[in-house]
């Protein structure tokens, strides 16, 4: 995986915080109420998975929420892996690729499809993983498999770089009310480029 020869993205800081402070991007008030307070995600599974049920009611997640916590916990020992990762300093080794990969792969599989998969995968790690739906993945040319989340995953490690060298993390996250660097970056996905757009 050439991660790297790809097209360069580019969002200036100042259209993130727009997008961050619009009305439109302060509609996720299931983010606020199930994602934020956590503290230990593994303590906190069944926010995590209610934070992506009440994301999209058509997907049958209330019912099959035992088998879903199931593949969560079966990958506890890979999503340990990343428990101090921050996208901005992620190491795209091959077998940390290899490891996502396993991760998205399994998680997919369930009734949780692509978008819930990320909408799990950033409930675990909201730190690393960066959400998306078919018109974000779209903008960014990626497959909504395995293989085009780490592209998309190495296309948002490269705005976010971008932006920390002129911009320091902490004051960021200060302005972004407790929010990740992920977060910041899906708000403004989300306000631009999402499906129902």
């Amino acid at each position: 995986y050439n991660l790297f020869k790809m097209i360069k993205f580019n969002i200036p800081y100042d259209e993130l915080i727009e997008a961050h402070n619009s009305k439109e991007a302060q509609y996720d008030k299931a983010y606020k109420e199930l994602i934020l307070p956590i503290k230990d995600s593994w303590q906190d599974l069944d926010s995590i998975i209610d934070f992506v049920r009440r994301w999209n009611k058509r997907v049958p997640i209330g019912k099959n929420k035992d088998k879903i916590k199931e593949v969560i916990l079966s990958l506890k020992e890979e999503f340990e892996v990343f428990k101090t990762c921050c996208i901005e300093n992620f190491n795209f080794t091959q077998e940390n690729i290899e490891l996502i990969k396993k991760i998205y792969d399994t998680l997919s599989k369930t009734v949780l499809k692509s978008t819930g998969t990320t909408k799990l995968m950033h409930g675990m790690n909201p730190n690393l993983f960066v959400m998306w739906d078919k018109g974000i993945y779209d903008h960014y040319g990626c497959y909504p498999n395995s293989v085009g989340y780490i592209r998309f995953m190495g296309s948002m490690q490269e705005i976010i770089l971008e932006i920390l060298k002129q911009h320091n993390k902490e004051k960021i996250i200060k302005e972004i009310n407790r929010r990740t660097l992920p977060k910041l970056i899906d708000e403004y996905n989300w306000m631009h480029f999402r499906t129902s757009k």
